[in-house]
């Protein structure tokens, strides 16, 4: 097992962790949530530079690499549905783009294929988890400082958010589709 290897499982590890933060409630859970958030999310970047840079790419790392992301940041957002912060809709359809390029992708694999990620889908993990980080990030800053927020306003910036980060998904979601079509047997 190398280090990149054992990164990405750490970010999956990070995904009960995280529930566990938001669900029991403790002093200051929303800014252990903030940091475990963070440190799942940095970890992506860090297995995959660290897999590239020392060409130790792996079949376990192209396989579980991104549905650790997936884990991580669908985590989030069930969450941000729970608290009211991103509408079911935003969130059915980003998930529904994840199943989707995720199927794409396992048929191109099925024929030695794959489907390298594009700008349009490092933008959509870059929105989605910026976007949930910021409100972690929020509910800490309040945690921790005691300051009162504007409930209603903070919920609209969240849902506008999401909703950015909802048309790349779908934008990212087209791209993929449109370029694994060929692989796909419709008859």
């Amino acid at each position: 097992m190398n280090l990149p290897n054992k990164i990405t499982i750490f970010r999956m590890i990070t995904v009960p962790v995280l529930l566990a933060a938001v669900l029991i409630e403790f002093p200051f859970h929303w800014t252990v949530a903030l940091v475990i958030y963070f440190l799942g999310c940095m970890s992506d970047t860090v297995d995959g530079n660290i897999a590239r840079k020392r060409h130790i790419v792996t079949d376990f790392g192209k396989l579980m690499d991104p549905l650790a992301d997936k884990a991580l940041v669908m985590t989030a957002f069930i969450i941000m549905v729970k608290l009211g912060y991103c509408d079911i809709v935003c969130f059915s359809f980003m998930l529904a783009r994840e199943f989707l390029v995720s199927g794409v992708r396992m048929i191109a694999a099925s024929k030695g294929k794959v489907i390298a990620a594009n700008k349009f889908g490092k933008a959509k993990t870059f929105l989605q988890m910026a976007s949930t980080g910021i409100v972690f990030l929020v509910l800490s800053v309040v945690e921790i400082t005691k300051l009162p927020i504007h409930e209603e306003a903070f919920r609209m910036a969240a849902m506008v958010m999401f909703w950015i980060a909802c048309a790349v998904s779908v934008l990212s979601g087209i791209k993929y589709t449109k370029d694994g079509w060929f692989m796909i047997e419709t008859k």
